[in-house]
């Protein structure tokens, strides 16, 4: 990643400034595996006052997980931030592969083939023209408490209660009786639509009667004045179309909607509105949409970008990626629309369907999971690019005063100089596995045009 090797030499460069290799140094020979010890003259903290001082490290450090290093909360909670970021991201690395490797399952692909080739041979040998998908964008939502958590365990005085973080675009809010969005803000309730009446935009099935004829751009239900794809027996015993019509329909028109559309019929699904009295109550999911350049209180999960509550500068890293690393996105609609040809070898088929219902599961899995990885692969470059300053931040504080305390402080400090190379190599080695996982799920995507 290009932000891996500049790491290093800009930590030990804030380092440097405070002789922390000099201190180093004193103890070179002393054993890592034993627990660290710090002999604390009642001394400023200079640079001979740390070369005088013995002290040992801790055997383990990040590279088995550990964050505890330093003794000094900014920069152990910045250390615990590369450990978070490394194992979030390998999961989401994992998942990502797992539902490749079961997609290329699903439409019997050989070990020896590449997914997106193979695909792509499959589409071509069972559909009659081209295979189209429709998909929303993946929502992803930052966790408001987790970056609140990350300031208090970085910032002993921060206080989480009091706290007020502004979010820019949506925050969900409980839905109930009455939602008080503000003035700069707009509720927006979302219902499963009893009897199909929606008076918002729908997400789901919007079936509308098409009394006069019309043209039809999902499953014509009735008669078609052209080729339609498919026929079933209505209750009267007729055969009627039940497909898609290339020409015009006359009967009904049911369409797959992935993301939220005006449906002037039936909506089966979700329906999205603005209540006029502000009453939720029974929804099953409500939020506070900012109006533009407005920004919205949250306490939530906000979806979009958020600023955290003020704390200490060397906090600052550690709480913005908590809440990068902790992002939750939800897998969208879709809706896979395809002609079979005509001819095709049957057994071959029946295995591509059956691939294709199972791609209409495994897709938005892989969808969210990579809208998720993308948010990932921010925060790790957002930790490199802000090491600097809370390190310098925590430095500063260590070394403030004089006494026993700020000695042991910088030795520990010391320790954590020590680690900067398992940092670089924490972002980095995760970061590059998940870009890889990235790389891979991009031609599949771009073979299906999503």
């Amino acid at each position: 990643m290009r932000f891996k090797h500049g790491l290093v030499g800009r930590l030990a460069t804030v380092s440097s400034s405070l002789a922390l290799a000099t201190a180093a140094a004193s103890c070179a020979q002393q054993p890592r595996e034993q627990e660290r010890r710090i002999e604390t003259p009642p001394v400023a903290v200079t640079s001979q006052a740390l070369a005088d001082t013995c002290f040992q490290c801790e055997a383990n450090g990040i590279a088995e997980g550990n964050a505890a290093i330093s003794g000094v909360a900014s920069v152990d909670a910045f250390f615990g931030s590369v450990i978070s970021f490394q194992a979030k991201a390998d999961n989401v690395s994992v998942a990502i592969n797992a539902e490749l490797n079961a997609i290329k399952g699903d439409f019997g692909i050989d070990a020896d083939t590449e997914l997106a080739a193979g695909l792509q041979a499959s589409i071509m040998a069972n559909v009659e023209g081209s295979l189209n998908v429709e998909a929303e964008p993946a929502r992803c939502a930052a966790d408001v408490s987790a970056t609140l958590e990350a300031q208090a365990r970085c910032d002993a005085e921060f206080e989480p209660g009091s706290a007020t973080v502004m979010c820019e675009g949506s925050c969900e809010v409980e839905a109930s009786a009455m939602v008080d969005c503000g003035a700069s803000a707009e509720l927006k309730c979302t219902v499963n639509p009893p009897m199909g009446m929606c008076d918002g935009t729908c997400k789901g099935t919007c079936t509308a009667n098409v009394m006069a004829a019309a043209a039809c751009s999902g499953t014509c239900r009735g008669s078609c004045t052209g080729t339609c794809s498919a026929y079933a027996k209505n209750a009267m015993g007729n055969a009627e179309c039940a497909g898609s019509c290339d020409g015009m329909c006359q009967g009904s028109c049911e369409v797959e909607l992935a993301a939220e559309a005006e449906c002037s019929g039936e909506c089966r699904g979700e329906c999205t509105f603005t209540p006029p009295n502000g009453n939720c109550e029974g929804g099953i999911r409500a939020k506070c949409e900012a109006m533009a350049g407005a920004m919205v209180e949250c306490e939530g999960r906000c979806e979009g970008t958020f600023e955290p509550p003020t704390a200490k500068a060397e906090c600052q890293a550690s709480a913005k990626a908590e809440a990068k690393i902790n992002v939750e996105c939800t897998p969208p609609r879709l809706a896979i629309n395809y002609e079979l040809r005509a001819g095709a070898n049957a057994e071959a088929q029946a295995q591509f369907e059956a691939g294709i219902k199972s791609l209409q599961v495994r897709l938005p899995a892989l969808l969210a999971a990579i809208a998720r990885a993308d948010v990932i692969v921010d925060a790790g470059e957002g930790l490199a690019a802000d090491a600097t300053g809370a390190v310098r931040g925590g430095i500063m504080a260590a070394t403030m005063g004089s006494g026993a305390a700020n000695v042991a402080a910088v030795a520990g400090l010391t320790c954590a100089l020590g680690q900067l190379g398992d940092v670089g190599a924490a972002i980095g080695g995760a970061s590059g596995r998940l870009e890889a996982s990235l790389s891979a799920a991009a031609e599949l995507t771009t073979v299906l045009g999503v």
